[in-house]
């Protein structure tokens, strides 16, 4: 079993290595026709240096993780960290939640450092990054707070539950996990998100009166669009749309309305609008279903394999051990399967685009696009493998051909 959680590891490791190699070796690829004037000579050279700069520390980033990883693992960092718990309490699902959180804070020590080079150097340095030191550990203390104590809480649930009625409680723990996350997206602006941003509502002008006709076009209510002040941490652009019917919302980032022409935001709306007609987010919250229906029962197995836990340096089956080799085993399996719902995601991309071509000026869509793109220093020429495995939205290239055969 040792031997072959480490295989699984790293055969995982070489293919998101490789994926990010191939993508690197199409960087000089020449710039699609249709997207020959996103960017001048300069600020082309400028996206090849922040590319360079950012794949490096990726994968820098993921080798540390990885040595860290194969380390803990080799050398009984996870029985050590169960002795610890086991000294904290005598309360077993406890030790397991406190199990968890410590190897949790452990991975996040590891990779804070990356995270707050990448921002303050790399971002900085190309103009992106527009947060402060002060709004930075805000934002990282309010993360793990709400992690630890909505996260430890719902987790404690679910084991106590597990633990009085063993394998008979999946179908319970699977109607509570699709509950959380059900009340989670309609929470998502309300609540979380607002513990972060500040989101107002459209204000009285020409942008205001032709959402109003868009919506009123679409049947959507222009009172669930919202602007995101995103520009207190980044330059990067950006819309979503999130939750479904008397709860969904279409957020538009504050750097949208400073970098694109009002027939390029009303474009950016129709297109958050479609997948919203297109009942995208209640598609994806059923996919979530399935995707939870099927790791819960994968995780059974883990949670009563002596095996695995012994092959560690356990005695016998560990709760919080199995959670954390599952997760890590997951990581490299989900990337292949992924690959068909990041081509579902895909094709909600293009028909969203088609959308937004019938109720708004396709040419404008055009042209949000190539704004979105040169200014969130997007890949042009990305390798067409890495696409087709990990990518959730089609290429520029591909969007744009798309929109001009409407």
């Amino acid at each position: 079993m040792f031997n072959l959680t480490i295989f699984i590891i790293l055969v995982g490791f070489i293919v998101e290595i490789g994926l990010s190699a191939l993508n690197y070796s199409h960087r000089n690829r020449p710039i699609p026709e249709n997207l020959s004037d996103v960017y001048n000579q300069e600020e082309y050279r400028k996206w090849l240096r922040y590319t360079m700069e950012i794949t490096r520390l990726s994968i820098f980033n993921r080798a540390f993780g990885i040595t860290i990883l194969l380390l803990f693992l080799s050398f009984g960092f996870f029985p050590a960290l169960d002795r610890l718990t086991q000294n904290i309490t005598s309360n077993a699902i406890l030790q397991t939640v406190l199990f968890l959180g410590l190897y949790l804070a452990a991975m996040y020590l590891r990779s804070i450092g990356f995270h707050l080079y990448r921002t303050f150097s790399i971002e900085e340095r190309y103009g992106f990054n527009a947060s402060t030191a002060k709004v930075f550990i805000t934002d990282q203390v309010k993360s793990v707070l709400l992690a630890s104590l909505f996260g430890g809480s719902l987790l404690y649930g679910l084991l106590y539950l597990y633990e009085q009625m063993g394998r008979r409680s999946f179908l319970s723990i699977w109607l509570i996990v699709i509950f959380v996350i059900l009340v989670s997206n309609i929470l998502y602006t309300r609540v979380f998100m607002r513990l972060f941003n500040k989101l107002t509502p459209l204000i009285e002008g020409e942008l205001y009166e032709k959402a109003k006709s868009l919506a009123e076009q679409t049947d959507y209510e222009v009172q669930k669009i919202s602007i995101m002040d995103a520009s207190r941490r980044s330059t990067r652009m950006n819309a979503f749309f999130t939750g479904f019917g008397r709860f969904k919302h279409i957020i538009l980032y504050d750097t949208l309305l400073e970098k694109c022409s009002t027939d390029e935001i009303i474009s950016i709306l129709a297109h958050e609008i479609g997948h919203g007609k297109h009942k995208d987010a209640l598609k994806s919250l059923l996919v979530t279903a399935a995707q939870s229906a099927v790791f819960l029962f994968l995780l059974s197995f883990f949670l009563t394999s002596d095996a695995f836990a012994m092959a560690f340096g356990f005695q016998q089956a560990h709760y919080g051990f199995a959670i954390i080799l599952f997760l890590i085993l997951m990581e490299p399996v989900s990337l292949f399967l992924g690959i068909p719902l990041s081509a579902f995601s895909r094709r909600a991309e293009y028909k969203a685009d088609a959308f937004a071509a019938k109720s708004s000026d396709p040419n404008a869509m055009i042209r949000a696009l190539k704004v979105l793109a040169r200014e969130n220093f997007a890949n042009l020429t990305p390798h067409p493998l890495v696409v087709r495995m990990t990518y959730t939205h089609p290429p520029f290239e591909d969007r744009i051909a798309a929109l001009k055969q409407e």
